[in-house]
């Protein structure tokens, strides 16, 4: 037998065996429970097969063990079961207390396994174990998504804002923009004194208050607390997600800047709330980076559970083809902010985002009616 064999094999006792299946029961359960809104409440397929890989991993251990000591089924016993007749917690208020009941549920049964896998084997403990900690690090993401992902999820334009690219006046500027439908503001500057991006964030913060818009800082987590922003952007040289998080909050929204797969993969792990994608094309503002291109942007969506914004020269010229490759939200800068009228700019945009949003939607239609009648 593998690891530290205390159960003999040829004689389990019963109520191991079976208190293991119950537990094993409770806890695809569980995750069958989450799985099912991440794919049709949330619509975050990435996130969705987390869920589903955790439950195979959980279905695959239980045969692994079924190969040693004989199936669990058997051992079952609905009628023996003393708790069968005490009602459940009842009706759940919405979804976050759904899923937080059946977080506890996976979390406990896991915990539950583990410990009689140290009866049996210790290797086969040690891989639940394993599978405990990814269902914590998973709930966390989701947690996210459902709470702060709940800030972002209409917010399909996201502006940022340099005063030297500005056209005309940066508050003005904002302002005109916020009119035209732009619902996040990034401060991106560089090369100030913080003092000075600090005054400038202050002032931001009343602007985008007036409108119900979110307002970020970029890289600058001090500048962030103390102006009261609603979070941070980041790059991959910065301070790491859940490090800011520390300062601002676990309220803070945090951004992170991906440029590949793996990069955009490792996002919500660092404690991401959403990504930058790109840069899409070559940019004034990522002078120092090459672009990735426009097929990042599917690339970014399969490899991420997170919201992820096309960025990088995103404009009039280029909204549709960036929203043709399978954008569903754009940040831009000098789009918006050196035109003439940044107003209409911004108004111009977000008619080609929600045109490329319902042509993605109809698409999906055609497909499931072509798998429907194939």
């Amino acid at each position: 037998m593998k690891g530290t064999a205390v159960t003999n094999e040829l004689n389990p006792d019963p109520a191991l065996l079976r208190t293991l299946d119950a537990c094993f029961q409770r806890l695809t359960e569980g995750l069958r429970s989450l799985e099912d809104p991440a794919r049709f409440h949330l619509q975050n397929p990435v996130l969705a097969a987390d869920w589903q890989q955790l439950r195979r991993r959980c279905g695959a251990l239980r045969k692994q063990l079924e190969s040693q000591i004989g199936s669990l089924t058997p051992y079952r016993d609905l009628n023996g079961d003393p708790l069968l007749e005490i009602p459940g917690t009842g009706l759940h208020s919405d979804l976050s207390a759904h899923l937080a009941a059946n977080l506890s549920r996976c979390r406990e049964s896991a915990r539950s396994i583990e410990e009689l896998l140290r009866l049996i084997d210790a290797d086969l403990s040690r891989s639940m174990q394993e599978i405990r900690f990814a269902i914590y690090s998973t709930d966390q993401i989701m947690d996210r998504l459902v709470h702060r992902g709940r800030s972002l999820q209409e917010r399909r334009l996201y502006l940022l804002v340099t005063e030297s690219l500005c056209r005309g006046d940066i508050y003005e500027t904002t302002t005109a923009a916020l009119k035209g439908g732009a619902s996040i503001v990034q401060l991106r500057e560089k090369n100030r004194p913080s003092g000075e991006v600090l005054e400038m964030a202050r002032k931001l913060r009343e602007i985008t208050r007036e409108f119900d818009a979110l307002l970020l800082i970029n890289d600058d987590v001090t500048v962030a607390l103390l102006s009261e922003a609603d979070g941070v952007h980041l790059g991959q040289e910065d301070l790491p997600p859940h490090e800011a998080r520390k300062i601002l909050g676990k309220d803070a929204i945090i951004g992170l800047s991906t440029h590949s797969p793996d990069q955009a993969a490792k996002a919500a792990p660092l404690g991401a709330d959403y990504i930058g994608v790109g840069p899409i094309h070559e940019t004034k503002t990522k002078e120092h980076r090459s672009a990735v291109g426009t097929e990042y942007i599917s690339q970014a969506k399969s490899s991420s559970p997170l919201p992820g914004y096309a960025i990088g020269k995103v404009e009039a010229s280029t909204i549709d083809t960036v929203m043709a490759a399978g954008a569903d939200r754009v940040a831009v800068c000098t789009g918006i902010i050196a035109q003439a009228d940044p107003e209409a700019a911004a108004i111009g945009l977000l008619d080609r985002i929600h045109a490329g949003l319902a042509a993605s939607e109809d698409g999906k239609i055609d497909q499931g009616e072509m798998k429907t009648h194939g």
